[in-house]
Order: C-alpha cells, then structure tokens, then sequence
C-alpha cells in the first residue's frame, strides 16, 4: 500500500531522453512518478545522433520504435579514413540478433518531441514543468525535492526513490556529494548539424583523420547532416562559429548552404568523467548524471537509455515489495562498470581520428600491417571492440555444466530475439509475448518435461520454443507455444538432450540457463536478489495503489 505523505514512487529530475524513458517504463508498470523539468518544452538541439539496437528496444517498449525510425536512417555502419583520405578500416551494417538495426542515425528532437507527449498524457506521470531542483534531501524511507519556479516559487515533492537524470552539469549529483573521476581531453571540436543537403549520402557514418584538421561526416535522412571539425591550437572558439566561418567549414559538403541550412554550430570539449557512485541511499544517478564520455563511438545516450531501463525494473521489484537492497547495489555495479569500459573506447576511437603528426603517420601504419593478418583486421575494421553490456557478474547465475553450449555463453547477455510464430500461422518478435516483467523461455518439445518446476517461478510467465517442423498435436498445443522461426534458440537439426529454461529479465537481459538437475541453485542465487513467487503483476500494482 502507498504511503499517504508520499507525493510518488520515484521522483526523476530531469525530463530529457533519459529521464523521460526511466519515468516512462516506470508510469507504464502502475508506478506514481514526478517528473521536475525547468524547461516547458521538449528540448530541439540535434546533440545525440547515433542509436544502437537496444535503445530501439527499450524505446519499443515504450510504443514509439516505429515512429522514431521513421525519422531514423536505419543499418549505418563507419567508414575511417587516414592520410591522403586512405580507407583505413570500414565496419559494414550487420544484422542484429535483437531485432532492431545495429546501428541508425537518428534526430534526438524527434524522440525527445514523442517522450515528452507521451509523458504530459500519462496518467501516472505528475509532469511539473518549468520548476528546477534546488535542493534534496532523504532519510530512511523517503526523498524530498524542493523545488524553485521562473518567479521564485517553492514547492515540494516527497517520493519513495529518486533518480537524478539532469545531465552532465547535475545538481542532483552535487547535492548528494557525489564527485566525478576522470579527466577531460584538450582537444576541441565544432559541431555543426545542416538541413537541405542534396548529396547523395551512403550509409556510413565518416571519421576523415587526414593529419589537418580531422573531422567527422555523419549523413542523416530529409536532408540533415552532421559535422564535427577538430580545432587546431590557436582557433578562436567565438571566431570559428561566426556564419562565415561556419560557412567555409561547410560549402564542401553543402555547396549551396544558407543560414537557415545551419541548424546548429557549437564547440565541445569532451569528456571522459564517471561519477564515483551511482547511488546514495535513495538516491541514483542516471545518463550523463553519472558518466560523461566523448562521442566518438556514439555511447552517450545509448548509455543513458541502458541506465533507465536497468533501473527502472529494480526499482520496480522494490516498490513492490519483492526486491532485495542487493538488487538495487546492482544497478552501480552493472552499469557503471559499462560506462566505464565505454568511456575508455570512446576515448581510444577519438585518438584514432584526432592522431596529427607522427601520431597519424604511425596509426596508418598499424592498419595497413592489420591487413596482413585477417582475424586483427576483421577485430579493428568492425570496431568489436565496442561491446555490447555483460551483467554476467550481476544479476545471474552463472551455467553448470550441464548447459549445452549454445546457451552457457547467453548468461548475462542482452537475450537474443528471433521470428517466432503462434499456433495460428502468426509471425511476430518474441518480445511481443513476453509482456513486461521476468520470463521463462522453456526448450525442449513439448512432450519433453519441464526444466523450471520450483514454486519460485509461480508468478512468472513461461514461453516454449519449438523448433520450425515440429508438427503439434492437438492435445499439445498450448496458447504459450510458439515456433522458433530463426533456430536462434531450438533447431531440429540440432535438438537438445534435455530441456532447458532460459531466465529472462525485465530488461531482456538472461539471467540464467538451466536443466532440471541445477534448478535448485539458480533459485537460490537468484532469491539473493528478487523473490519471484511474490511478482506482482501490473493489474495488480493498480489494484493495491
């Protein structure tokens, strides 16, 4: 039951992308969420422009993929030239196992314009706009966020957690102490975003280290582009926006520009800052709140958008009652660790195209040696370094030995998401029948048995997959029976000994994979975390509010 002195169930400062998803996935599961925004509008600055496949996940969740890809040029990959303009190395658009495009560029106005109309209709969002944080405080329940509007009026907001997702200039951060580790590079850039270019654009995103003055070329649909120039020692930041500055920069890309073409022309000086922490009691820290990396390997606010789905599910299970302290240490020990690794890479990708010099000269030189051994190459041009979350060493438990061996490496990955098809001859992503909350996949044909048979899966929705071929029989056929199109789960080719369950977490992540013989010990690693028999269900959530 809610509390009467309690205002919400989470309060999030900060109505951008982040924040806005985090209070989104929250509302969309029964929770009471304040949104405290000094802005009355969404904002309309083209800042990220890189989303990966999962951040169209989390925002399918939310109703607005379809919308937003739209507005997106979807399956780009990168392209990155050294002296003389030489191709050093080229990462092709892959297919993706998640069910969305790899990589797309999109227009963060467009998400930030289909968030906001989202959040000011949803009924379990009090949206307070044009009222800013000026101070926070909390103790052993609860969390108090005064408030100061344009003309100086106060207000309060009293919620049971709360998430500071106010960017990287957070007063949440600072009102909770939190310092920020790291550094941040010398090197500055122009960013300059265009509307009306007429060039035809492949779909690769450009990073041109020619030695000069190194800059990036990232196309975008209707017309926009984005382009990054690197300032040079001596560049005067005021002097290099002018309109005919910026206008020079440009007129090779876009020969026939005008002013009304330049959407946007500013100078950035990365950083590469982590906060120290992500929580402090009540209190978390999301997006550019809690890391602050450059934009080279488009991580910022794919980042952010991983933070709010990660937190929004635990502070979930919290709320309801079935979630353990443990569970909500997770979310640092999880995302900050990404962030991190994230942070690095950025970074390194960035040295790689602001190399001048003798730098320059000697990254050409590892690429071309590269070439001569095809698994190096194949490493550095499809930047695999770049990789994707691993919550293997969070929430899950890790496989015995008994797992086959397609399965034990999918434990604390982002879960693969094939083709499936119902009973009824209709084809759609798994997801679609997952619903919101923890599932269980279940392998194996169904006259098999059961690898989930524990009580501690009573509140959680179960799927079988059955390999494409496998003819049902009327007596068993079951509503949550579906056919796995793709074989990325169960093949016929390949059939398993035994049956598997595969654990799957709110945010898609598995949990754990396995077999009858080891189902004790997954439950008892995972009831360390979150008590599955005592779910509660959305319907429910409504019910008991």
């Amino acid at each position: 039951m809610q509390q009467n002195n309690i205002d919400a169930d989470v309060v999030v400062v900060g109505g951008g992308p982040v924040g806005l998803t985090l209070a989104l996935l929250l509302a969309d599961e029964g929770a009471r969420v304040s949104v405290i925004e000094p802005m009355t509008a969404p904002g309309d600055l083209p800042r990220a422009i890189s989303i990966a496949d999962e951040s169209f996940r989390i925002i399918e969740r939310l109703g607005l993929a379809d919308d937003l890809k739209a507005e997106s040029y979807l399956d780009t990959g990168a392209r990155y030239f050294g002296l003389g303009d030489r191709l050093l190395a080229q990462s092709k658009p892959v297919p993706s196992r998640t069910g969305h495009p790899a990589k797309s560029q999109f227009d963060q106005p467009v998400l930030e314009q289909l968030l906001w109309d989202r959040a000011v209709e949803h009924p379990d969002i009090d949206f307070r706009l044009g009222q800013r944080a000026v101070a926070i405080t909390q103790d052993g329940t609860t969390v108090t966020v005064t408030t100061r509007s344009e003309d100086g009026v106060t207000s309060t907001v009293v919620g049971s957690w709360l998430a500071g997702a106010d960017g990287g200039r957070s007063f949440t951060r600072d009102a909770l102490g939190v310092p920020l580790v790291g550094s941040t590079q010398e090197e500055r850039w122009v960013v300059v975003d265009l509307l009306n270019t007429t060039r035809e654009k492949e779909p690769y995103a450009e990073f041109h280290g020619n030695g000069d003055r190194p800059y990036v070329y990232v196309p975008g649909i209707k017309g926009r582009l984005r382009l990054e120039f690197m300032m040079l020692p001596g560049d005067d930041a005021e002097e290099i926006t002018r309109p005919d500055k910026i206008r020079e920069l440009v007129l090779p890309f876009h020969p026939q520009v005008t002013p009304e073409d330049i959407r946007r022309a500013v100078v950035y000086i990365a950083h590469r800052r982590l906060a120290k922490t992500y929580r402090v009691g009540r209190a978390f820290l999301v997006g550019d709140a809690g890391h602050l990396m450059p934009p080279f390997s488009g991580q910022g606010l794919n980042a952010g958008l991983r933070d709010a789905s990660n937190l929004a599910w635990k502070l979930r299970a919290a709320l309801d009652g079935v979630g353990t302290d443990r569970l909500l240490d997770s979310y640092e020990s999880e995302r900050r660790t990404h962030a991190k690794k994230m942070v690095r890479i950025s970074h390194i990708t960035g040295s790689i195209v602001m190399a001048r010099g003798v730098a320059a000269v000697a990254r050409d030189v590892v690429f071309s040696v590269a070439r001569l051994f095809p698994p190096v190459h194949a490493y550095l041009s499809s930047m695999r370094f770049i990789t994707p979350p691993d919550y293997s060493k969070g929430v899950a438990v890790e496989p015995e030995r008994g797992v086959d061996s397609r399965f034990a490496g999918a434990v604390g990955k982002a879960m693969s998401q094939p083709t499936v098809e119902t009973a009824e001859g209709t084809t759609s992503p798994l997801d679609a029948h997952l619903g919101t909350g923890w599932a269980i996949l279940e392998l194996g044909t169904t006259g098999a048995g059961q690898a989930a048979r524990d009580p501690f899966w009573n509140g959680v929705p179960r799927v079988r997959l059955l390999p494409r071929g496998h003819h049902r029989g009327s007596q068993e056929a079951g509503p949550s029976d579906l056919t796995d199109l793709t074989g990325a789960f169960v093949d016929a080719a390949r059939p398993l000994g035994v049956p598997h369950a595969v654990v799957v977490r709110p945010d898609r992540y598995v949990a754990a994979v396995f077999t009858a013989a080891d189902e004790a010990r997954v439950v008892a690693a995972l009831r360390t975390y979150v008590d599955l028999s005592r779910s509660v269900g959305r319907s429910r959530r409504k019910e008991n509010r």
